[in-house]
């Protein structure tokens, strides 16, 4: 801790004491793990601003943050976005925090706003309709006489209206806002390029449209270590189920490289690369509440820009939604909405390992999966301080306590000596008392996986005696710290080779696909591409599995062995029961197994047949998506994930409900995928529902689609809506004058009352249904709640029979072990 916790800041005016003096909340040491009520390990709370004395007034929230250093006087700022604006608060004295003042939103309030720093300038975008992009000088945070200041903008840009978040390659110049609408250049919702060369004139560059909507991305000049994109602008973005990546290069005819998917995607939200620029970390805002498991970070080897594939997860330690991260000196910095800021060890992330080095719960409340508590964070102060906003407690300025890592180690010099044997060393680290661990990478240091052969060295040499002949492998040296925390980037990549036979093994990218077989009889299939021998002979493939998503193979878990296809049926399974997979390929000729821990999990089901579709929001049963709900290309609709969530506070039957919370001039969707309903027979939807909903200027439709999504019509409940639109059709989403809604305050509509929709004209067709929401931008109230849908006579998977072993005609192998 700095000296002079809790002392108020000497000030020069009145003005700016009473500011400081309404900033400066808590400050303390984290002792025994919490500080002033709030968890905590490894992290001091320095200060704490309220959203009050941030400057919004009560009942607002906050949002985003990004931080800016005066790169002439070195003083450390914090830009926190609000639902009012922006709020600039000089941290130079950490401990003692002054708001200087506060730019406005463009045009209305909302609870979106998304800010990134270009030079002197911070550039700032919003959900809020016709905001636009605002540009504002940060060098007039130096004279404020008398905070807090009311700042206007500088510069603005309008060739769109409303956009999800800005993304800024500082090294190019150029901004990409991304989920935009509205205005003259939408781009699909994609990346929107403006030319920031002259900040003060924003040009717009050009579009990438053909992936859909982006929610965010990263974008760099590619210093990584696929030399056919040196020098390149290239965009990782978070595409809603994808990792895309796009080479933005020629703004006027950008190429998209790769499209890459994922098992448990739930909404890829946002991510950030390594520093290396080897690995990319994404984290999913779906995937805990859609399948129960911990907050989870994705790890994708992103070495081949053109073939990224996923390599392995980490579950945290609670439940909680993750939201935004970024990387800083070895470390990712997590704010997962209700556990607060969690920080992450990367040291062995080429190991297929991450821990948590670091945490400060900014929600006490609770740890649940749900979309209160820290929005973003800020960790590239050089003070070491980290930023944090908070939705619902402002903006906290904290001090972590981390490992730091160790020079790294240089002059290494590989050389084989004899067979199977290749010798290293290397010059000792700077730093007193490091180890070494020595990582080898089979086919050079451009080749595929990293291993770590060896760690714990207190010499700076070591003999390679596992070495296989034929092959080239790359080695790399790491420092780590005497704590064995921590541990340096690699040192530069050797080669070198040695003699003796071929042991190495096989390439492998691992099992591809699992999916039921939707059988009478319970069977999951299994697919996987061709593994690679290293050695010039043939492959052979081992399937393990287990009801542990998180397994290690083992021979207790090996389920086949010996197999040739490229593909295999298990039949030894059970009907609905979860089962995850892992598959590695053996090189026939010398035994060795690859060591790749790619997962793929699958429950059998039997064939379609009649039956009810529910969702309840409940685990297990289908969940509700705002992904595809509707075309993005509709002007009106908001962005994909903005409002509707699955909440455990207020639900009908179980523990959860769907929500969607409440904003000015929003036009929210959330809608079920295609639904099969059956031939002959007269099928019905009915739902739950509570609501408290500004009467007549905002109101809730149910509507079908029967050409997947692209056109939609309303539905009529049995008996009717309960009221109409009657606003001069001021709703975002334009439904007409006295059409009918669920929309009124009174107290009775925040009862659960059942409602039933016939679906009978719609026998024997594929169907999705959608509840959409929409408000106009004057007054809000509670918002609208469903729950326990069901539809009857649809098509829904069946039970499958146990134990049946089956030969299938296609070459497939079928399961004839038990484990």
């Amino acid at each position: 801790m700095r000296a002079g916790t809790r002392i108020l800041l000497c000030c020069a005016a009145m003005l700016s004491c009473l500011a400081a003096a309404a900033a400066t909340r808590h400050a303390g040491e984290c002792i025994d793990g919490v500080i002033e009520g709030y968890a905590c390990n490894n992290v001091d709370l320095l200060a704490h601003m309220d959203l009050v004395a941030l400057g919004t007034t009560a009942g607002g929230n906050g949002n985003d943050m990004w931080g800016w250093t005066d790169p002439d006087t070195g003083k450390e700022y914090a830009l926190v976005g609000l639902d009012n604006g922006t709020a600039f608060v000089d941290i130079s004295d950490p401990e003692h925090p002054v708001r200087l003042g506060n730019l406005a939103t463009h045009s209305v309030n909302s609870t979106w706003r998304d800010i990134k720093t270009l030079g002197y300038y911070a550039l700032i975008v919003s959900e809020a309709q016709n905001h636009g992009l605002q540009v504002f000088d940060l060098r007039r945070l130096r004279s404020v006489a008398s905070p807090p200041a009311t700042f206007t903008e500088d510069a603005w840009y309008g060739q769109f209206g409303r956009a999800h978040n800005i993304v800024v390659n500082e090294a190019s110049g150029y901004a990409y806002a991304v989920g935009s609408r509205q205005g003259n250049q939408q781009c699909g919702a994609g990346l929107h390029m403006i030319d920031m060369s002259n900040p003060l004139v924003p040009t717009f560059a050009g579009c990438f449209s053909a992936d859909g909507y982006t929610h965010d991305a990263q974008c760099v000049t590619y210093d990584g270590p696929d030399a056919n994109f040196a020098g390149h602008e290239i965009c990782f973005a978070a595409n809603e189920d994808s990792l895309t990546i796009v080479d933005v290069s020629n703004k006027s005819a950008p190429i998209q490289i790769a499209r890459k998917t994922y098992s448990g995607s739930g909404y890829t939200h946002q991510g950030w690369l390594t520093e290396d620029r080897r690995h990319f970390l994404i984290d999913d805002e779906l995937d805990e509440q859609n399948d129960g498991h911990n907050t989870r970070t994705y790890v994708w080897d992103v070495e081949d820009l053109i073939d990224p594939h996923l390599e392995f997860f980490h579950d945290g330690a609670t439940a909680a939604i993750d939201h935004n991260m970024y990387v800083h000196e070895g470390y990712a910095y997590q704010s997962n909405y209700q556990s607060g800021l969690r920080i992450l060890d990367l040291s062995q992330i080429d190991s297929g390992t991450l821990s948590e080095a670091a945490f400060f719960d900014t929600y006490p409340a609770s740890d649940s999966a749900n979309f209160n508590g820290t929005w973003s964070n800020y960790p590239y102060y050089a003070s070491g301080v980290v930023g944090v906003s908070d939705i619902n407690r402002g903006f906290f300025v904290l001090q972590p306590d981390l490992c730091r890592a160790p020079e790294v180690a240089a002059g290494l010099v590989a050389v084989g000596n004899g067979d199977h044997r290749i010798d290293l060393s290397w010059n000792a680290s700077a730093t007193p008392d490091a180890s070494y661990s020595v990582e080898r990478i089979l086919g050079g240091c451009s080749g595929g996986s990293v291993e770590t052969i060896a760690s714990g060295l207190s010499s700076p040499n070591y003999s390679d005696t596992t070495a296989s002949g034929v092959v080239t492998y790359g080695y790399r040296i790491r420092s780590v710290a005497a704590s064995g925390q921590c541990a340096s980037v690699p040192g530069a990549c050797v080669e070198a080779s040695t003699s003796g036979s071929c042991t190495a093994p096989p390439v492998f990218a691992g099992i591809a696909s699992a999916a039921s077989a939707g059988t009478s009889s319970c069977a999951i299939e299994l697919a996987w591409p061709a593994a690679q021998s290293s050695c010039g002979s043939t492959a052979s493939y081992q399937v393990y599995r287990s009801q542990d998503p998180t397994f290690e193979p083992a021979p207790g878990n090996l389920l086949a062995s010996a197999l040739s296809t490229l593909g295999w049926i298990d039949t030894s399974v059970s009907d609905a029961a979860p089962y995850t997979y892992i598959v590695r390929a053996a090189d026939l000729g010398n035994g060795t197994v690859e060591g790749n821990s790619v997962r793929l999990s699958a429950r059998a089901s039997g064939p379609l047949a009649d039956g009810d579709f529910i969702s309840g929001a409940e685990l297990g049963t289908p969940i509700l998506s705002d992904t595809g709900a509707s075309p993005i290309s509709a002007n009106v609709e908001s962005p994909q994930h903005v409002a509707w969530e699955i909440v455990d506070t207020i639900a009908h039957g179980g523990s959860r409900s769907y929500y969607s919370g409440y904003n000015n001039s929003e036009c929210l969707s959330i809608g079920t995928g295609p639904i099969s309903l059956t031939s002959g027979q007269s099928p019905t939807l009915e739902f739950w529902t509570r609501f408290g909903i500004e009467s007549g200027y905002d109101g809730g439709v149910v509507q079908i689609s029967t050409n997947g999504g692209q056109d939609w019509t309303t539905i009529t409940p049995v008996g009717g809506y309960p009221g109409t639109f009657n606003g001069n059709n001021t709703n975002a989403c334009g439904f007409p004058n006295n059409s009918g809604a669920f929309t009124g305050t009174a107290a009775a509509n925040l009862s659960w009352s059942p409602k039933q929709f016939d679906l009978a004209a719609y026998a024997g067709q594929a169907i999705q249904l959608r509840w959409r929401f929409s408000t106009d931008g004057g007054v809000t109230d509670q918002g609208w709640w469903i729950d326990d849908i069901r539809v009857s006579h649809a098509q829904v998977p069946g039970s499958c029979s146990s134990g049946v072993d089956l030969i299938f005609a296609d070459g497939f192998e079928a399961a004839t072990t038990t484990p």
